[in-house]
């Protein structure tokens, strides 16, 4: 079964795109249209629950390595941009800045305004991109290889931190300090002919890939064994999930509501050891228990409802073991401070206010709460207060 679908992007929304499917790695079908919007044809073709990840060719975004990069997300977020303002012609202030995730650090720039037009084109397709990442960050590379690509007339090269893509012609004068900066690190090439053997001497494990799909199914066996360390919809580009329904404020309603359809179930069958008196309680009781759980449920079927509620499998973690979670999750991050916390029994989760000194730390925050087992939501976004990041945030457990 389908479980990620990749899209390889053009230099524009108006150029051809290629995509793939895979299940667990292995490609199953793949194709090409004609530009972005022609992707609208293949959206009903896509699992709802399969991951999508969207591919920008690397010559939009800028990568600098971060040499000892800070622990501290705030400290991290702050050293991204130095680097990158010190190195780009462009305002700071137009650029989208992201950091690579992995044991090592890098510092990702793209223009707003280009970014916001990416997005714009994809979502008229109807298609919910879940990742957009950029092609030399799923080429494999890292500490221990430099992994090079010829895609027609260009090159895409990566060392894990540090990549970057370019018309040959342009890669010719920056591959090789780009493979020197490797160390002893090998060299895997994907080409047909010795052109990398002109940027290095070192010795070269030569890999074929003859068509625009190979390079697809080297993008698709990457991010199939591990996330893209670049995700470039963070931050005010983070796409917003469908909230799901949450059964677990419910399970123990529906537990207690079962529980009572059971007796009336056995007191049924042994008519002759209970009348018709107790059964009638039983039966009353539960109804009663059950309309109170779930006053929208317009069914006599109050059995067949509790089994189905039952049979979701979530489970709800208790105050303690929430508030534990949440604590130890706070307690690990730098930079992040929450107040007026409140829990709400009903629906089992607990709201809070929280700040940050960046955007990017309320992120970090988010993803190290999903460590801990609990799934964390936004109320209305975040937002620039002074020097900080605020905004207002939920937290139930998975």
């Amino acid at each position: 079964m389908t479980d990620l679908v990749v899209f390889k992007l053009g230099a524009t929304p108006n150029d051809p795109v290629v995509w793939g499917a895979f299940a667990m790695g292995a490609a199953g079908e793949a194709g090409r249209v004609g530009d972005v919007a022609a992707l609208a044809a293949i959206a009903d073709r896509i699992p709802a629950d399969a991951r999508l990840v969207a591919v920008l060719p690397g010559e939009q975004v800028a990568a600098r390595e971060i040499p000892a990069p800070p622990k501290q997300a705030a400290k991290l977020y702050a050293a991204a941009a130095y680097i990158l303002e010190d190195d780009l012609a462009e305002p700071i202030d137009d650029l989208h800045i992201v950091v690579s995730q992995g044991a090592a650090r890098s510092a990702c720039a793209i223009s707003k305004r280009l970014l916001a037009e990416w997005l714009a084109a994809l979502d008229g397709t109807g298609i919910a991109i879940n990742e957009l990442t950029v092609d030399f960050a799923c080429i494999g590379g890292g500490a221990e290889r430099c992994v090079l690509v010829i895609d027609g007339g260009r090159l895409i090269a990566s060392r894990g931190a540090a990549g970057f893509s370019a018309e040959l012609d342009l890669a010719g004068a920056v591959a090789p300090a780009f493979i020197e900066a490797s160390g002893d690190s090998a060299i895997i090439a994907y080409a047909d002919d010795g052109l990398a053997g002109q940027w290095t001497v070192r010795p070269i494990e030569r890999r074929a890939m003859a068509h625009e799909i190979d390079l697809l199914t080297l993008f698709g066996a990457e991010l199939s064994a591990k996330p893209a360390p670049v995700n470039l919809l963070t931050g005010a580009f983070r796409r917003r999930s469908a909230r799901s329904f949450n059964v677990a404020p419910y399970k123990r309603p529906a537990i207690l509501a079962a529980g009572l359809a059971a007796a009336l179930l056995v007191s049924v069958i042994a008519g002759g050891v209970r009348d018709a008196r107790v059964a009638s309680a039983y039966e009353t009781s539960a109804q009663a228990m059950h309309k109170a759980a779930f006053p929208a449920y317009a069914s006599a079927d109050i059995r067949g409802h509790a089994r189905r509620v039952l049979a979701e499998g979530i489970k709800a973690a208790s105050f303690l073991e929430m508030a534990q979670r949440l604590s130890a999750t706070l307690e690990a991050q730098d930079g992040v401070a929450i107040d007026r916390i409140r829990y709400d029994a009903a629906r089992g989760q607990f709201a809070f206010n929280i700040r940050s000194n960046s955007d990017a730390g309320i992120e970090t925050f988010r993803a190290a709460l999903d460590a801990n087992g609990l799934i964390a939501s936004d109320s209305g976004g975040y937002r620039r207060s002074g020097e900080a990041w605020v905004g207002e945030m939920s937290a139930r457990a998975k």
